[in-house]
């Protein structure tokens, strides 16, 4: 018998022990099975160090290579089969882990062949969870010995060929593994490389939380990075390629009732400032009595900021108010070193007294701005409630929107916990800005210093949209910002239509106004969108309870945010329900003093702002919300609620007729083998009520002897 052959036979047959012996531990993307030498001992999970992948997309070919370290808690060597779910159609370029200089080779199983085996460990470990994998390639290779108490690092490379539809490119790497973790991984780092011979315009993660940065038109990179964290989904990226000065791209998604879309645009790398549009920018700074101490400290070293970092063409003025105002140039100024210089020691003499103002300071920052060619954008920076000249909220709204014919945009930062909330959102919501909210404690310098930075680099303004072949609803961001270098509109909402849809952008650039058209692009078939109705959902719930917020509650306004809340598992003050008081005091939007604060229309105090900062996150969300909690679990577009032993599809109406199918059965298996994108979902739980293709699914775990 060949040394080939006996290597299967007893590959084989350790990988029978291993079902017989009932043992699983996953962690990251792969995992390792420990083979029990005796049937009666218990071995420790193993635990992740760390967990890095590297990915390298040249073209449409992406190279993804894993550097894990697992760590072994018991006390002595133990054996185990490393398993690793790859794409169906990736090849597996490297495997390396060594014994002394002995490299340990694996083996690529294909889809079928893996079906089989993930069927095997479901039944024999009674666990649905490797449900997920079905439908994916294999690769396995035995790992000997794994040191007690030591280590065993495992590195692996494959590569894949990306596809794309309608110039858009999705990457997606296996991370949903958070039921396997016991205890969190220390590290979880994913970097991206694109380099593209066509310009790559949006880079968009539904995932997660990303960073970007355009290197060059055809290059970019993407990073994600936790610390102590259970990964919970998958990590997907998507991005675009176009030719165009403004990328456009259309992603849509059908359901059974309502279509969703989401439109993505992007300016072009810019490296050349003469690309950038001059701006005008007026600095309104509050130096009443109560910012005294460390706020007026962190507030004039974040005007220093902004003055420093003022592009050369630029126009700007300051204004510093008490009770009274002063302004720093009664016109607005080229930034150039000498009135840079000036205005620091503006800044300089600046001293904390007297009451409030804003009414006078915002209107004679009106009056500094300019009609033209360049954007006008104030800071407005304020720790308290007016108190001085002008008080009344009606009153200071109806004199800013008299004042503001040219509609320059209001940035507002609220410092502490005696603003008015409802005056401040109201002033940004109405004049095309955003309030950002700094509590005590919080560095108010690097509050500001980052948001200017974002908006300092104006490239088109004043844009508008319009959609062919769709007729659109209910879309929001409901005042579309400038486009800065750097940034991308991501807008939300519902369609009509069958397509194919074309969306012609306009904005201007200095006086000339330009169009972007995204041209007769066909309605995606592809599930990979199934996000969109969560992350719909997410800024649907914000700006509703802006609404109850600023106007005071409704019964339809309160319904749809419990509706909505329900579907899609969102947290809300009025879904609060849905997790435990322990969890609820994690989530701002459910926070008890911000619930209190809105059913009380309170404006002042840390609940008011609370509840302001987290309605301004559901309005931003690039990413569907979803909470960490023992009642809730998400699968894709999917949420469940554990309720009387059972996880139930929020869908799912109470009483409605369900198909009964015993967990583990031959009827079970069946059901995955003709309905393979069930798979996903049953992979929740043994007990499952869930709806799916018109049909209710009620699984049950049987009796176990």
């Amino acid at each position: 018998m060949s040394k080939d052959i006996k290597s299967k036979i007893y590959f084989s047959l350790v990988f029978l022990l291993f079902l017989n012996g009932l043992a699983l531990n996953l962690y990251s993307d792969g995992f390792i099975i420990p083979v029990l030498p005796r049937p009666e001992e218990r071995i420790p999970p193993l635990s992740v160090k760390y967990h890095r992948v590297n990915v390298e997309i040249t073209g449409q070919v992406a190279k993804t290579s894993i550097d894990q370290v697992f760590i072994n808690n018991h006390h002595r060597d133990i054996e185990g089969i490393f398993i690793f779910p790859i794409p169906e159609r990736a090849a597996i370029s490297e495997f390396a882990m060594y014994i002394g200089n002995q490299r340990i080779e694996g083996e690529i199983l294909d889809r079928d062949k893996a079906r089989k085996i993930y069927q095997d460990i479901v039944r024999r470990m009674k666990d649905p969870a490797l449900l997920e994998y079905m439908g994916r390639n294999m690769f396995r290779a035995r790992v000997y010995p794994i040191p007690a108490h030591g280590e065993k690092r495992i590195q692996l490379s494959y590569t894949e060929i990306l596809k794309a539809e309608n110039n858009l490119i999705k990457y997606l790497y296996p991370l949903n593994t958070e039921r396997f973790s016991l205890k969190p991984i220390e590290e979880v780092v994913i970097s991206v490389k694109i380099d593209s011979s066509v310009p790559v315009a949006n880079i968009y993660s539904s995932s997660h939380k990303v960073s970007v940065r355009k290197i060059s038109e055809t290059k970019a990179t993407v990073g994600f990075e936790e610390r102590n964290v259970k990964p919970d989904k998958d990590f997907i990226l998507y991005y675009s390629l176009s030719q165009d000065d403004i990328g456009l791209s259309f992603l849509n998604w059908e359901e059974e009732k309502e279509n969703y879309y989401m439109l993505l645009a992007s300016p072009p790398y810019t490296s050349k400032k003469e690309k950038l549009l001059n701006k005008n920018i007026v600095f309104v700074l509050d130096s009443s009595g109560s910012m005294s101490g460390k706020k007026i400290i962190q507030a004039k070293d974040a005007a220093r900021f902004i003055i420093n970092h003022l592009d050369e063409n630029d126009k700007f003025s300051i204004i510093d108010f008490d009770d009274s105002v002063e302004v720093f140039s009664p016109e607005l100024v080229a930034a150039d070193p000498q009135n840079e210089s000036r205005a620091l020691q503006f800044v300089d003499k600046i001293e904390d007294a007297g009451g409030t103002n804003i009414n006078e300071a915002l209107l004679q920052a009106l009056k500094l701005t300019q009609a033209g060619d360049r954007p006008n954008y104030i800071l407005f920076l304020t720790d308290g409630l007016p108190t001085v000249g002008v008080t009344r909220t009606p009153d200071i709204l109806r004199n800013i929107s008299q004042n503001n014919a040219i509609r320059s945009r209001i940035f507002v930062f609220g410092v502490g916990n005696d603003v008015n909330t409802e005056l401040l959102d109201r002033i940004s919501a109405d004049n095309r800005g955003t309030s950002v909210y700094v509590e005590q404690g919080d560095d108010l310098e690097v509050a500001v210093s980052s948001y200017y930075e974002k908006i300092s680099s104006p490239l088109l303004s004043d844009l508008k949209i319009s959609f062919r072949g769709v007729e659109v609803r209910d879309s929001y961001p409901r005042n579309l910002p400038d486009l800065f270098k750097g940034s991308q509109l991501v807008l939300l909402g519902k369609f009509k239509g069958k397509g194919p849809v074309s969306v012609i952008l306009t904005g201007k650039v200095g006086k000339k106004e330009k169009k972007f058209v995204l041209e007769r692009q066909a309605l995606a078939r592809d599930v990979s969108f199934d996000f969109l109705p969560r992350l719909w959902a997410t800024r649907r719930v914000g700006y509703l309870l802006e609404e109850i917020r600023l106007q005071g509650e409704t019964l339809e306004l309160v319904e749809e945010v419990k509706k909505l809340g329900l579907k899609y598992g969102i947290v809300t003050p009025y879904t609060s329900f849905l997790v435990t008081e322990k969890e609820r005091r994690l989530i701002p939007a459910a926070a008890p003093e911000a619930e209190e604060a809105l059913r009380a229309k309170k404006v002042t105090g840390a609940g008011a702002v609370k509840m302001a900062k987290a309605t301004q996150v559901f309005k931003v969300q690039d990413q569907a919300l979803q909470v960490v909690s023992q009642q809730i679990r998400y699968k894709e577009e999917k949420t469940f609620y554990l309720k009387d032993s059972y996880w139930v599809d929020s869908v799912y109406e109470e009483g409605s007729p369900v198909k009964e199918i015993q967990f583990n059965s031959e009827k079970f298996f069946r059901l995955v083998l003709e309905n393979p994108g069930i798979a996903k979902y049953l992979s929740v739980a043994k007990n499952l009520i869930i709806h799916y293709e018109g049909v209710n699914y009620k699984i049950s775990e049987a009796d176990q002897e």
